[in-house]
């Protein structure tokens, strides 16, 4: 990865990596990153920014916390709808319908951006449909435990 600064700003850093696809295709990943957070190491909050959501959606913090817990504990992701929805449920105050609605909404919501090119670099492989809110929670928190 290389960083230089942009022409835009002085606190940003525009950051470059070379993203290799199965069949040997590379693309490169642009983002913008500022300097402040530069070295603060990749979480799911941040992570679910650079994919193009925010934390205006209901299912934001939602799936931060369920990210973070799969990574953390890689065999909950096995009991997704008895234990994950449900203890995300209990932690912030909700049901484990809306849980799974908002998540899905958020999941939704990544897909429609235009560029997929970094959701198919975590998923490993390139994407023609939405990943399953399942998918998505276990290749974001995969790809944080790398």
């Amino acid at each position: 990865m290389t960083g230089n600064r942009c022409n835009h700003c002085v606190s940003c850093v525009l950051l470059m990596a070379d993203l290799t696809y199965r069949g040997g295709v590379s693309m490169p990943l642009v983002c913008y990153i500022s300097e402040r957070d530069i070295n603060t190491p990749l979480d799911a909050e941040r992570l679910l920014r650079l994919l193009g959501v925010s934390g205006k959606l209901s299912g934001f913090y939602f799936a931060v916390y369920m990210i973070e817990q799969v990574r953390q504990k890689p065999d909950h992701i096995l009991l997704v709808t008895k234990r994950l929805y449900k203890q995300t449920a209990k932690r912030f105050g909700t049901t484990s319908n809306c849980v799974e609605r908002n998540l899905r909404t958020l999941v939704q919501a990544c897909w429609r951006q235009p560029d997929h090119s970094l959701l198919e670099c975590i998923a490993g492989s390139s994407l023609t449909q939405p990943p399953t809110n399942t998918q998505f929670i276990d290749m974001l928190s995969a790809y944080l435990r790398k």
